[in-house]
């Protein structure tokens, strides 16, 4: 309804503080639109309401309907008519304001946004003395009334309701606050009693010093503020929601404040919800992957023990063997895990996916050669753990054979590491295993000149072996002549030992009694240069070994005539 010369601005400002007086004074005589002729009949006509339905807004009755409408009788018409204004008094507190009288096919109607509030029947207007159209504008004033008494006086039970509620929520955000402030003193109290009794560790690799007790303290200290500032926060925030909540001029600000710190929460609890079923297959996963690799575990633990034995499987075999499995299982089971991770199916964990296997690609290489070779000299049994080797030109006993490497240490207690594809490719002689299937060969070489008989050097040497510690009297000692040099032939001699771990110790104890069983025989050991000129020197022989009296020989030069030069 306008009225005539004012603006809707000023319409809408007049009926609000004269509504707005109403409600507070209870003066219902403020009002706009409540008419004097509606009133008296709805007082003293007893007789004409007792012959109709009331229409209610609120706990208020706004009008009498009469009549009929097709099939609804008076009472379902007050009813629909009254659930028709409320919404319309919902429209109205929300801004909208549209009431006007329609004359359509014969009918008065009353609407509001298109839609119709109600019929003004023949009947209505007959127990108001006046005309369907006079009626029509009389309930429509009537009405409209009605609805901004209605909505003035809901707006004040809401104010009211929501000033109330407004200091029991910052009544209970106070106490919040105070038992979180008794909390975190507590907490900081416990901190510095943990410190002061000397209770908090210091964190240590060995000997190196991580974090001390003081570092400890501060960092939760720090970690126990950070907290207590969040919870001041988030109860301020709720509480500033909460607030603007009461009232409904600030309760969309409240929605959209909830929203804010909210819709987060509820996105990543559908997320999660969305993803529980791949949690539950992954779950599965890990639980059946687990299992099948205890269940490995156990059988290849009872391979290497001898309990389980396979024709042609060393039991020695069955630890790496096992790690091999176990590998190729956890590859399977991430192969098929990998469709259900989070973000597997997006292009950047794709484009990260690829760029890494790229790397992995181009950078192992070496690494992968070296873990395929190890894996092969396992299967080899080329060399054990304290094995006595020669691998190349190193000789050392094997202290540690890994995927990648094989450290061999020398008999100078050096370290040296050999990539396994370096091992692969190169000639292994395994020592140790060569003395426990009859013995290693131990070779010396030994120059006598020509003035020495062969046989007599070779029972020296053979004398020499036999008295050596760590030499096997079977097989034989045995001597081979390899060379016949200009001025001397070389002898070679072989013997038999079955402590590989000795063997240099061995060889080094048989030159000693080389030289020993040679000196005592008399026979000399000297460089060729030295024998091709004896007059005049002395004798090479030790000086226990040289014989008493014994003169060295002094230089002669003898001439020799050209006739008794022998031929």
């Amino acid at each position: 309804m306008a009225l005539p010369g004012r603006s809707p601005g000023e319409v809408r400002t007049i009926r609000f503080v004269l509504a707005l007086t109403a409600a507070l004074l209870g003066w219902p005589a403020a009002l706009p639109a409540q008419t004097d002729s509606v009133r008296p009949a709805a007082a003293t006509d007893s007789a004409a309401e007792s012959r109709g339905a009331p229409v209610v807004l609120g706990r208020d009755t706004v009008l009498w309907v009469r009549g009929r409408l097709g099939p609804m009788t008076e009472t379902q018409r007050a009813l629909e008519i009254s659930a028709r204004l409320d919404q319309l008094a919902k429209r109205l507190r929300s801004g909208e304001d549209s009431l006007k009288v329609v004359e359509a096919e014969g009918q008065v109607l009353i609407v509001s946004g298109g839609v119709a509030l109600m019929a003004v029947m023949q009947a209505d207007a007959d127990g108001l003395g006046l005309t369907r159209q006079e009626a029509a504008v009389r309930y429509l004033e009537t009405i409209h009334a009605a609805v901004i008494r209605n909505s003035l006086k809901v707006r004040v039970e809401q104010i009211t309701a929501g000033v109330f509620r407004t200091i029991i929520t910052v009544g209970i955000a106070f106490l919040v606050g105070w038992l979180l402030l008794w909390l975190f003193r507590q907490l900081h109290g416990l901190v510095d009693r943990l410190q002061a009794s000397g209770r908090l560790p210091t964190v240590r690799i060995q000997q190196l010093e991580l974090l001390s007790a003081e570092r400890i303290a501060g960092s939760i200290r720090l970690v126990v503020r950070l907290i207590q500032l969040a919870a001041w926060v988030v109860v301020g925030y709720f509480t500033l929601a909460l607030v603007l909540s009461h009232f409904p001029s600030t309760e969309r600000f409240s929605t959209q404040i909830l929203d804010y710190f909210l819709e987060p929460l509820r996105l990543v609890g559908q997320s999660v919800l969305d993803y529980l079923p791949n949690i539950l297959f992954i779950a599965v996963i890990i639980l059946v992957a687990r299992y099948v690799l205890q269940f490995i575990h156990f059988l290849f633990r009872a391979v290497g023990s001898g309990a389980i034995t396979f024709p042609g499987f060393e039991p020695d075999w069955a630890e790496p063997t096992y790690k091999l499995v176990r590998v190729l299982v956890l590859a399977f089971s991430l192969v098929v895990l990998f469709p259900y991770l989070p973000g597997a199916k997006s292009d950047a964990f794709k484009g990260v996916s690829l760029f890494i296997g790229l790397l992995f690609s181009l950078g192992s290489s070496g690494a992968v050669s070296n873990m395929v070779a190890g894996s092969l000299l396992t299967y080899t049994r080329a060399f054990s753990i304290g094995d006595r080797v020669r691998i190349g030109e190193t000789v050392g006993d094997v202290v540690s054979r890994t995927l990648l490497v094989t450290r061999l240490r020398t008999i100078t207690n050096v370290d040296v590491t050999i990539p396994n594809a370096t091992v692969l490719s190169s000639q292994v002689l395994n020592y140790s295993t060569m003395a426990k299937k009859g013995g290693v060969v131990l070779q010396t070489t030994v120059t006598i000149g020509y003035d020495v008989p062969w046989r007599k050097v070779h029972e020296l040497l053979v004398t020499a072996a036999r008295s050596t510690e760590g030499v096997l009297a079977e097989p034989a000692p045995f001597v081979l002549q390899t060379s016949l040099n200009d001025y001397y032939p070389t002898y070679v001699l072989n013997v038999y030992t079955q402590n590989a771990a000795t063997m240099v110790r061995t060889v080094s104890r048989l030159n000693e009694r080389i030289q020993d069983v040679f000196f005592e025989a008399g026979v000399e050991i000297t460089s060729p240069a030295y024998s091709a000129v004896r007059d005049g020197n002395k004798i090479t022989l030790p000086e226990a070994n040289i014989p008493d009296g014994y003169v060295a020989p002094a230089f002669r030069l003898e001439r020799v005539d050209a006739a008794r030069k022998p031929s």
